[in-house]
């Protein structure tokens, strides 16, 4: 009877062991953001297979991950979009959700007296009953394209501000409002 309990003993290692073993072959999600391209193991254009067997079936109002939410648009079996909230994603420099970008000086154009830039961005030029409150990128080169609904179907690229700090991010490889 005493080789009871050592035997329950090493069967309750060996079982617990056995589940550490097999939870280490999902790969953990990394915490990086490539901007305006991917954020751990979801990257615009991949394939819709390769997303659902890392994150498993997007629930409705997207997954659950990290302290906020990432929702992943499919189109043509492939990742269309990517919207995220959570701080986990982070470029080398530490740049993500929480993260402030300052307004900069004005640039007069000839749709505004006072646009501000940012890396490509301007400030609030999505406007629809309002001010999106946000950084908008249309196009991947180095000068981007006006935010009208002459680009759609263009990537577009958003950074939703909130008291003043990035509360989202939104990656579309084809955007239509």
């Amino acid at each position: 009877m005493n080789w009871i309990p050592k035997a329950l003993a090493v069967a309750l290692t060996l079982l617990v062991l056995g589940a550490a073993c097999s939870s280490g072959s999902r790969r953990r999600d990394p915490p990086v953001l490539v901007p305006w391209h991917r954020i751990g193991d979801i990257a615009l254009g991949a394939p819709t297979e390769r997303v659902l067997r890392e994150y498993g079936t997007q629930p409705d109002l997207g997954y659950r991950l990290h302290g906020g939410r990432i929702q992943v648009p499919f189109d043509g079996g492939r990742v269309a979009g990517i919207w995220f909230s959570t701080p986990y994603y982070r470029t080398k420099a530490g740049f993500g959700v929480g993260s402030r970008i300052p307004l900069g000086p004005c640039h007069r154009t000839k749709a505004s007296r006072c646009e501000h830039r940012w890396h490509g961005f301007v400030w609030n030029a999505w406007v629809r009953e309002k001010p999106c409150n946000c950084w908008v990128k249309v196009g991947v080169g180095s000068r981007p394209l006006a935010a009208t609904a002459n680009n759609f179907l263009k990537p577009w690229f958003f950074i939703d501000v909130r008291r003043g700090r990035i509360s989202s991010f939104y990656f579309a490889s084809k955007f239509v409002d």
